[in-house]
């Protein structure tokens, strides 16, 4: 990941046998009006916490939406991590990332748990 003088964010990811490049940005702006109608979209009394996100070409081409929604419990938060890539990708390409997108959760938030000792 590599952070653009725009504000946005080049990530460079393989996803089991491809490897894919795409930018991440528009956090809280109007191009992200889609998240305020998506199904997947949680109370926000019980998720304040969001954060929403185009991947999309160099080109501003949308390949994908990231939508992730997190709320406090009493024994620390409870995490909804949503990511929409178009229909005509593969099974094979949605599991890949599925497990890939778990990792990284897994990942940062281990890192976030040791850096809060």
């Amino acid at each position: 990941m590599a952070d653009q003088p725009d504000g946005t964010v080049l990530v460079v990811e393989n996803i089991g046998p491809h490897v894919c490049s795409f930018f991440m940005g528009g956090w809280g702006t109007n191009a992200l009006g889609w998240a305020e109608e998506a199904a997947e979209l949680l109370e926000e009394s019980d998720f304040p916490h969001r954060m929403a996100s185009n991947l999309f070409l160099a080109d501003g081409t949308v390949v994908g939406r990231v939508l992730t929604q997190f709320g406090d419990t009493p024994g620390g938060f409870s995490a909804r991590l949503t990511v929409y890539l178009p229909a005509a990708c593969s099974q094979d390409v949605l599991e890949h990332h599925l497990r890939h997108f778990g990792v990284e959760f897994h990942n940062w938030i281990l890192a976030a748990d040791a850096n809060r000792r």
